[in-house]
């Protein structure tokens, strides 16, 4: 369909939905062919609507990629600590709480606005022993493994996976450490609007954050 030198709205295509109003606008500006002057209000506020969600996108894109630890956050009493995401987005618990008896859990999510968020950080220390298997876990997430790898640091040995979703956009990262015989550290990276990347560069960093200072060695080095 050929255009006009000015667009005229009455020659329009109806648009139908947010998509193909998009599609409209942009079109209209790529080739020049609107004609501000004889835009109604309704299509004037849909233009800045319009601008102003490509606005929103690149700020919350650009807030995510800029990955801010913090501080190590101890749990007491076990030799673990953990850095989780914090500002730029990024809302994070001070500090471990308890979920029933034997577990605890550290916390950090993201969201670019109002609304739920759209990435978590979980880190989760519990009794090995009934813990669910990266296997299992894919299966509740409802997701189909994609990768399978290790990740060694200096304390700690972390089986990984890579989760993505079957019919949504969804992508987690699941990692599991064993401390001793009795306890594993597990950290999960939940992001469900399919940015794969940034969510592994997210359970990369913290990963690479854990310390664990073992049991048995705290006590030889206090009694030395």
């Amino acid at each position: 369909m050929s255009y006009s030198a000015k667009y005229r709205v009455r020659e329009a295509i109806p648009v139908r939905g947010i998509g193909s109003l998009y599609m409209f606008v942009f079109d209209a500006f790529m080739n020049k062919t609107y004609d501000i002057r004889k835009l109604g209000v309704d299509k004037i506020a849909l233009l800045g609507l319009f601008a102003l969600s490509l606005l929103t996108a690149r700020i919350v894109v650009g807030l995510k990629s800029n990955l801010v630890l913090s501080d190590p956050v101890p749990l007491p009493g076990t030799g673990i600590s953990v850095a989780v995401p914090t500002g730029n987005g990024w809302q994070r618990q001070e500090r471990w709480t308890t979920v029933g008896i034997n577990t605890a859990v550290l916390e950090s999510s993201f969201s670019g606005g109002p609304g739920k968020a759209t990435a978590r950080v979980i880190c989760r220390y519990q009794p090995a022993a009934g813990a669910s298997s990266l296997e299992q876990k894919a299966r509740k997430y409802e997701g189909v493994i994609v990768t399978i790898d290790q990740i060694v640091t200096d304390t700690l040995v972390f089986d990984w996976v890579q989760i993505t979703g079957q019919e949504s956009p969804f992508t987690a990262f699941l990692g599991t450490a064993v401390l001793s015989e009795d306890w594993q550290l597990d950290i999960e990276v939940v992001e469900i609007t399919g940015d794969a990347d940034q969510a592994e560069k997210t359970f990369k960093r913290v990963v690479e954050s854990v310390n664990y200072e073992d049991g048995r060695l705290r006590t030889a080095l206090s009694i030395n």
